[in-house]
């Protein structure tokens, strides 16, 4: 990390929408006052503050156009009311320099993230237990009931996952149909990576 960036860190949060249905989403920690405005404090909930972090420019006026642009015209309010001074009180709370407004769109922010790949991303390194299994090599018992220990989700951990994919569920799917869609998810992810 250099001067010209800062990190942020990123929390875990669910929004309770309705009485069925609640979205589970990645947020910058500078972003909960707003939902929280927007949702109501009680539909809100941080599920983990510390989930990871990722670096950005180090430029209050750039942020502050970047959730102008997310929330949009009809939220500006909002925004301007947890941050009275604009781009001022963002480079407060984010320890940020002003900067110049350069923002174009929210996909072209130069954004790292510090979350190591996923399987089925591009830098994956399969696991020496599975890559045996994928070869034909010999795996024990004892891995693979350490496999299916690290691999066993939540319910609210697999809404998160199924969610992350943009794979669409039911509010109250059962963790069973939750686990179905992450495994169908997971097959097709590796049937990609395979060239299946």
């Amino acid at each position: 990390m250099s001067n010209l960036t800062k990190i942020v860190t990123v929390v875990l949060a669910t929004i309770q929408r309705s009485s069925e249905v609640t979205i589970s989403d990645t947020f910058f920690e500078h972003e909960i006052p707003i939902l929280e405005l927007i949702h109501g404090e009680d539909n809100v909930n941080v599920v983990n503050a510390d989930y990871h972090a990722i670096e950005l420019p180090n430029n209050a006026t750039q942020e502050y156009q970047r959730l102008l642009t997310k929330y949009g015209e009809k939220y500006r309010s909002v925004i301007d009311q947890v941050f009275r001074a604009g781009p001022r009180d963002v480079a407060k709370e984010l320890d940020m320099d002003i900067g110049k407004d350069s923002f174009k769109r929210q996909s072209e922010a130069v954004v790292e993230s510090r979350l190591p790949p996923r399987p089925g991303q591009k830098d994956y390194e399969t696991p020496a237990s599975t890559a045996a299994s994928l070869v034909g090599g010999t795996v024990t018992a004892d891995t693979d009931a350490e496999e299916e220990e690290l691999e066993e989700l939540t319910h609210s951990e697999l809404r998160a996952e199924l969610t992350r994919l943009g794979i669409e569920h039911k509010g109250n799917a059962s963790k069973a149909d939750l686990q179905a869609l992450y495994d169908a998810a997971q097959a097709g992810a590796a049937d990609d990576t395979l060239g299946g």
